[in-house]
């Protein structure tokens, strides 16, 4: 059966059950682009914008080097790693579809196509039933992922590290569109012509706090002593207590991801003169609020308040639902104008990626911020979208 592409739920889905070799998608060029992390968006920049992003050369060069351990040119299967081409890139498309950004539904679309879809066996079907059902929750609700819904993926054939790398390349497609959001608004346009995508609706959790949080994992970490020399290589160098971080040891499942997700986030969160900015805790902060991620927002709120940062207004953030627009949310806190213009941007970028355009980078310019610091702030927001996605989906928060 062709591969077809209908109207369901108010969005464009695909479906998976093409077996016909080089059906060609919608936009047959998507998949040959050289970068495939940023898809050619900044070639179509204004010359004098383009500096901006090539002086992040670091940041690029680490995102595009996990994009090609995530979704390679080719790939084998094991006992240990179940997960296909199909799946990552079936997976990716999913993400990528919720977050409605065109070019990047056009990019994993052309590059599925040409594969031959899994068998039409019960069991395959349950398989990627809990695939795709996963992968778009946890693009758009992650406070709903549960540990038995981990369990469900162990019923349907995943290993501890398919499941690792599964939640990397979900968070790495959420962080990967809203880079692209944002270049489409130095473009000065908005990223979606998709029709129809309904904003998601604000998390309900409760229990922000400025507190220190215990993160424990919901499934088996890698024993350093045991693990392969690459496996130790890769904690030894992302950060000195690697090793005895549950984080770190559950991630290095798959040390390749796990290298460059390090390599992004320091990238990013390093950058500049001051790491400890506030403005950048803030992004990170307001994030993690927006997503339910009670310990990243913690860790940044105390990082953002050590920075200088306002109190009052992080009292108003983790008792803030986010159910209101992000206009009327700025407007009832106590937050001044860089204050609302870096709130409104980041609000807008989390939670509808697709409709974040040129007039969120005007705020943050006519606030005083500088065009590096605007940049910083965005990707910050980008960069918190994937992170919390692993913090939420692995492992639970608990208070000491």
């Amino acid at each position: 059966m062709e591969q077809q592409r209908k109207a369901a739920h108010s969005g464009w889905y695909h479906e998976t059950q093409s077996s016909q070799q080089g059906h060609l998608p919608l936009d047959p060029h998507a998949a040959l682009i050289q970068d495939r992390f940023l898809l050619g968006l900044e070639n179509q920049l204004d010359p004098t914008l383009r500096p901006l992003i090539n002086d992040r050369h670091g940041l690029l060069r680490a995102s595009r080097a996990c994009y090609d351990v995530l979704f390679p040119e080719s790939l084998n299967v094991s006992r240990t790693e179940t997960l296909s081409l199909y799946d990552r890139l079936s997976s990716a498309l999913t993400v990528a579809q919720v977050s409605g950004v065109q070019c990047l539904c056009s990019h994993y679309a052309a590059r599925l196509a040409p594969l031959s879809s899994p068998d039409a066996s019960r069991e395959s079907n349950i398989r990627q039933t809990h695939i795709t059902q996963f992968a778009r929750l946890l693009a758009t609700q992650p406070t709903l992922i549960t540990a038995p819904m981990l369990s469900q993926l162990y019923d349907v054939g995943l290993s501890t590290r398919d499941i690792v790398t599964f939640t990397q390349l979900i968070g790495f497609v959420c962080y990967q569109a809203r880079v692209l959001a944002v270049l489409n608004g130095l473009r000065g346009r908005a990223a979606a012509v998709l029709p129809g995508f309904p904003s998601p609706e604000g998390c309900e959790q409760k229990g922000f706090s400025l507190a220190m949080l215990h993160w424990t994992s919901r499934l088996p970490e890698v024993v350093p002593e045991t693990a392969s020399r690459h496996q130790q290589d890769v904690l030894d160098l992302i950060a000195p207590n690697a090793r005895s971080s549950s984080f770190y040891t559950l991630l290095v499942h798959d040390a390749d991801a796990l290298s460059e997700f390090s390599a992004v986030f320091n990238n990013i969160m390093q950058a500049g003169e001051r790491p400890k900015a506030a403005w950048r805790e803030l992004s990170a902060v307001t994030t993690s609020q927006l997503n339910g991620c009670l310990y990243c927002a913690g860790i940044h709120g105390r990082l953002y308040l050590e920075a200088g940062g306002n109190e009052t207004l992080i009292g108003d953030l983790f008792k803030e639902s986010h159910r209101d627009d992000a206009v009327d949310f700025v407007s009832q806190k106590r937050a001044d104008a860089k204050e609302a213009a870096l709130l409104e941007a980041v609000i807008t970028l989390t939670r509808t990626p697709e409709r974040f355009d040129a007039r969120r980078l005007h705020g943050l310019s006519d606030a005083g911020y500088s065009a590096a610091q605007s940049l910083d702030i965005l990707l910050t927001a980008a960069l918190f979208s994937w992170s919390n996605r692993l913090i939420q989906t692995l492992g639970d928060t608990l208070n000491r």
